[in-house]
């Protein structure tokens, strides 16, 4: 927790915080084992759980099984946490919910000023259609390499794991290989 203050994570840290306050509801912190501003790559999400109850972090070590998987593509995948970011298109928790279109619609200005602040940013791996449906309203524009994957959490890898678990880890090697 000392390393949300580290020069590469502060202007992140500041930015959740106070999309926390504006939004008067849970949003996890940036992982402190992340590129944070120095990300090459963003693994973007639909939404958070509580932050309030689990690590308050953003991260593949979260004890859950999405972050479990998204830890094991990243791994298998070989994409580094040094050059990688986990966020959500919208980061605020949503009471276990799907986004709706005005969850995703509020959300634009906050995905758009954290594309700003990632400046080595060179591709994104977008997981699942809400995190999709969030990319194609905040996104364009954006000179980024773009990879759809499911979304990484249980109920969906596990309906056809044998298609879907290699479609994220494809995703993710192709951004590892973008980044470099």
């Amino acid at each position: 927790m000392a390393l949300l203050k580290a020069p590469h994570l502060a202007k992140l840290t500041e930015f959740a915080q106070r999309v926390a306050t504006e939004r008067k509801a849970d949003v996890p912190l940036f992982d402190p084992a992340s590129g944070g501003v120095n990300s090459k790559v963003l693994l973007l999400l639909e939404s958070p759980g509580p932050a309030s109850s689990g690590s308050g972090l953003n991260s593949p070590d979260n004890d859950d099984p999405t972050a479990a998987n998204v830890f094991a593509a990243m791994a298998e995948a070989g994409l580094s946490r040094r050059v990688s970011l986990s966020w959500n298109v919208v980061p605020w928790y949503l009471s276990g919910r799907e986004p709706s279109p005005a969850d995703l619609r509020a959300a634009v200005p906050y995905l758009v000023e954290l594309l700003r602040m990632l400046t080595a940013l060179k591709a994104v791996v977008v997981l699942g259609r809400p995190a999709g449906t969030g990319w194609t309203l905040s996104g364009r524009g954006h000179k980024l390499k773009v990879f759809n994957a499911p979304h990484p959490s249980p109920l969906s890898i596990n309906r056809d794991r044998a298609g879907r678990w290699p479609q994220l880890v494809d995703a993710c090697r192709q951004a590892a290989k973008a980044a470099e």
